[in-house]
Order: C-alpha cells, then structure tokens, then sequence
C-alpha cells in the first residue's frame, strides 16, 4: 500500500473514532470557541473604529490645527488667521466664488448611554455656514437645519441611537443655557454620526472662547494637498499645521486603535496558549487510547508518516470545529452592536479578513498542540503499543 492510500486509511479511522473520545475532544472544542470568539470580537472593534474613520473622511479635505497639536488639544487658531487660511490657493470655491470653508470649535459633554445607564462622553462641534459643504455627506434626515446665532443642535444618528436625550425637541445642558435639539442628521457610519453640531459662533460665546481649535477646508482636488500645505506652513505670518482629514482623525484616535488591536493580540495570545496545553493534554490521551490501534497499524507494514498526519488532522479537525462555533458566536453577539469609544459611535464589524484571522490562529493552535504528540505516536515501540491496554 502505497503512502497516500496509508494515510486515507489512517485518517478513516481516527476520524471514525472520534466521536469515541467527545469528552475530551470537547476540551479542545470549547477552549477553541471561547479564543476565536474573543479575537474575533475584539479585532472587530478595531475594524469598526477604522471602518468609522476612513467612512467620515474624504481626501479633499483639510484640517488645519496650531503647529504640533495633537488632534484638537493645544489647537488655538486667532479670528485674525483665519481668513488668511481659508483663502489659501488650492481651497475650492462655491459658485459665487466664496472658499468651501469653516472654522471649528469643539466641546466633549458627558452624557447618558442607552444601553446601560452609565456615562460617557460625546462631541459637540460648533461649525460655520460652509459646513454642510465642507461635509456634504451630512444630511437631514430629520427636523430642520440649526439657525446661525441660537442655540440649536442636530444631532448625529448615531449619537442618538446611543445616548439619553437627543430626541428632537430635547434640551442639553451647556453653559450659558440650554440647547435645542432640532434636526437629525447621518454620515451613513462616518465620525460625523457620533458628534452634535451647532453654530460656531454661538457655541464659542458659551464656552467663553476667543480662539477657533481648527480650520476646515476643502480643496479643488486630492492632488491639490501639497499646494494648500505649502501656501500655509511657509505663510511667516501662519503656526499651524496643514493635516489631511485621515491623518487627523488616525492621529487622535491612535491611542485607542492602538489599545483594541493590543488587548486582541495579548488576550487572544494568552487563551491560545491556554487552549494549546488543553490540547496537547488531549492529543497525548488520544494517543494512549489508539495505542493498540497505531500499535497493529505499524506490524501490517504502515509508516510513521500516516500516523503523524492522522494526529495532526484530528487536532485541526477539533479546532476547526471549535473556530466555527467561536466565529458563529461572535457574529451572532457583536456583528452589527454598536459601542461608544472615546466619544466615538463604532459599529462592530464581523468580516472576511477577520474570520480569517480567527481561523489562522485555531490552525496554528491545532498544530502546536497536535505536533508533539503526532511525534510520540510515530515513534512509539510497536511492541509497546501493542501491550497498550
């Protein structure tokens, strides 16, 4: 008998006498399920906060911040350099010629989470008459557009399917008085969907303000980054930094997708190497039990190449199992759940790549808990296999 028929021979029967051994196998099964449906939850947070960052930024745009500021802390713009950087060359112009510009203040305001009645933070963003040009993604889905001098809100979908409060009609507390909800609007899972947004203006004089925190603006084209960066790092009379919209937001949120993608590798590290030990306590057992068998197999003439691979197969087959379910859990639980992070709505996001990864690490889980002990059945002594009660 040839190699190959050996090993399908091989493989037959220890996939026929598996279900002969389900209190241990299952040992490798649920340690298996628990580490994927950890990683893979997790790894979708991460997807979800790139996912919302990419969505709710566009290569045309532009922020501009005070040189070496880290997103909007430590931003300060003068109402005297704010002009001087809207009318930059590169910045694009509506139809009557005036730039697609706004300036920006920003304020965090604690609020109430739907889901568990606990406190978390959101952003309000004060904005110019530009902005529903500037973001043009934006759009009212509900209410009305805030009016320029009061204080009125919109309120991102997102934001509102989250927190207490953000019904239309509704008052948040700032200084200096209550405010307004009057419309909704969606980004369609951008940034944007996580943030309240109001007249600049107005929310300046609340926040007792002087200073803008950013300018933002939008170009003629992407390719026209490196004109507008120019016209406004080397302007003597300018401190600020030029920063697409991208970059901005992965900047200031950096820390956070650091810490996801982190916490998913040590956590899912550390169950992986748990569930390897279960499994090479496992795989050895299993090889005790198919002693005689392994033992009967190598005096009819089959080889230790067959017998390895059978072990090997048998693990990749229980972590296989063990992936599914996990990834199957975690799709059921998180795909679709929204979470609030640093002020930002991130929807879960349970994808290909994702489910790939989990399935990697169950493979390479199956082949460091199955290798040592696949290696011990090869070499075992036929004849003390044969004495294997």
């Amino acid at each position: 008998m040839n190699t190959l028929a050996q090993i399908a021979a091989v493989l037959r029967l220890s996939l026929r006498t598996l279900s002969q051994r389900r209190g241990p196998s299952s040992v490798i099964v649920i340690g298996m399920a628990g580490v994927v449906a950890v990683f893979i939850s997790l790894q979708s947070l991460a997807v979800g906060f790139r996912t919302v960052l990419d969505l709710g930024s566009r290569p045309d745009r532009v922020i501009v911040v005070t040189k070496g500021a880290i997103g909007t802390l430590g931003s300060s713009i003068s109402r005297a350099d704010a002009p001087t950087i809207v009318d930059t060359p590169g910045v694009k112009r509506d139809i009557d010629g005036a730039p697609i510009a706004t300036t920006s203040v920003f304020a965090d305001i604690p609020l109430i989470k739907k889901s568990d009645g606990l406190m978390a933070f959101t952003m309000i963003h004060g904005v110019g008459p530009k902005a529903m040009q500037v973001w043009p993604e934006r759009r009212l889905v509900a209410g009305r557009m805030f009016q320029s001098g009061l204080r009125e809100l919109l309120v991102g979908k997102s934001a509102q399917t989250q927190f207490e409060g953000l019904e239309i009609g509704d008052q948040i507390i700032l200084p200096g008085g209550d405010w307004t909800v009057v419309g909704v609007y969606t980004t369609d899972g951008g940034i944007g969907d996580s943030m309240m947004v109001g007249d600049v203006e107005t929310l300046m004089a609340a926040l007792s303000q002087a200073n803008f925190s950013t300018v933002n603006v939008r170009m003629d084209s992407p390719d026209a980054f490196a004109q507008v960066n120019a016209a406004i790092t080397t302007n003597p009379s300018l401190a600020v930094d030029a920063v697409r919209e991208i970059d901005f937001y992965t900047k200031r949120y950096e820390f956070a997708l650091k810490l996801l993608r982190t916490t998913a590798l040590a956590l899912g590290s550390l169950m992986a190497l748990g569930t390897v030990f279960g499994a090479l306590n496992t795989m050895y057992a299993a090889v005790a039990d198919r002693g005689r068998e392994i033992g009967t197999l190598r005096a009819l003439g089959f080889g230790g190449a067959p017998v390895v691979i059978s072990v090997l197969v048998e693990a990749l087959v229980l972590c296989a199992i063990g992936a599914v379910t996990g990834t199957l859990i975690a799709w059921i639980s998180f795909d679709g759940s929204e979470h609030v992070i640093q002020g930002a709505v991130v929807t879960l996001r349970v994808t290909l790549p994702v489910i790939g990864m989990g399935v990697g690490l169950a493979c390479l889980v199956a082949l460091l808990g199955g290798l040592f002990p696949a290696i011990r059945a090869a070499r075992m002594p036929i004849v003390d296999a044969l004495r294997a009660v």
